[in-house]
Order: structure tokens, then C-alpha cells, then sequence
């Protein structure tokens, strides 16, 4: 299967794109907005980068539908904050 990314729409790469990395880890970004609500997302595209230095990333990308800016990453730019929890089964 060949698939080119200009001859579809996003959506439907999107959903080829998950199917790729599945299964994969959820993460929980925790933020607060500038007046101090608070945000809670969940984010699939997550992974770990290093441990030495640790660094965790997560991409909030924009909407697949609107192409909008999430409230995470407005919250994040606003604050320099974001505090990440990764699901785990019981």
C-alpha cells in the first residue's frame, strides 16, 4: 500500500498514522490556563526521548478538524508549564 500524503486529507492520514505506532502509550498533560483553570488532556502522541537528560514529549498538535490550536499548548506557551501522567493499566 502506498500512500501519499498530498492525495488525502488529513483526517484520513491521521488515522493511517495512529494505526502505525498502535499500540501506544496515553499520556495525561496536565496545564493551567492564565487565569488559573485547569486543563487536562489526553495525548497518544507521546514517548519518551532520554533519561539522561529525562525528557518526555507529547504533541499537541493542532485539530484535525479546525486546525485550531489546542488549550494545552496555548496553556503551555502562556505559562512555561505542563505537568505529564502516563495511564497505566491495573
Amino acid at each position: 500500500m502506498i500512500i501519499n500524503p498530498k492525495e488525502i486529507k488529513t483526517g484520513e492520514l491521521h488515522a493511517y498514522m495512529l494505526s502505525v505506532v498502535a499500540p501506544r502509550p496515553i499520556a495525561f498533560a496536565s496545564t493551567i490556563d492564565k487565569n488559573g483553570n485547569p486543563n487536562l488532556s489526553p495525548f497518544s502522541f507521546f514517548n519518551a526521548f532520554g533519561s539522561n537528560p529525562p525528557i518526555l514529549v507529547f504533541s499537541p498538535a493542532r485539530r484535525v478538524r479546525d486546525n485550531t490550536i489546542k488549550h494545552t499548548l496555548e496553556n503551555c506557551r502562556d505559562t512555561n508549564e505542563v505537568v505529564i501522567s502516563v495511564v497505566t493499566i491495573p
